[in-house]
């Protein structure tokens, strides 16, 4: 699979096999959110986001995401976030929001 970025409007095709060589592989255990849903960035610390699209690049599918609350580090290199300056983030640096923690 090619490595540039891609957006898409839906959930693409995708596997959770590493190793496919075919469709695109979501790298986290459970399944993609969905557009709207508050996910966990881990990676830096990020925080809490709200899931706004989505994304590939390098054959794996990420969710566009705008932190709510992001360090200042990240807004000097990344702007403010929003649905119009998203990031990219792969499975393995989310989390879900479990039913209490939202509360």
């Amino acid at each position: 699979m090619k490595t540039r970025f891609r957006r898409h409007a839906t959930v693409p095709p995708h596997t959770r096999d590493p190793f496919a060589q075919d469709m695109l592989k979501w790298s986290a255990d459970f399944d993609v959110p969905s557009i709207g849903e508050d996910v966990i960035i881990r990676m830096n610390s990020i925080g809490r986001a709200k899931v706004v699209g989505y994304a590939s690049q390098g054959g794996y599918l990420g969710v566009m995401i705008a932190p709510y609350g992001p360090p200042d580090w990240w807004i000097r290199q990344n702007g403010l976030p929003s649905s119009d300056n998203p990031a990219l983030a792969f499975g393995t640096e989310i989390s879900r929001i479990d039913a209490e923690e939202g509360k």
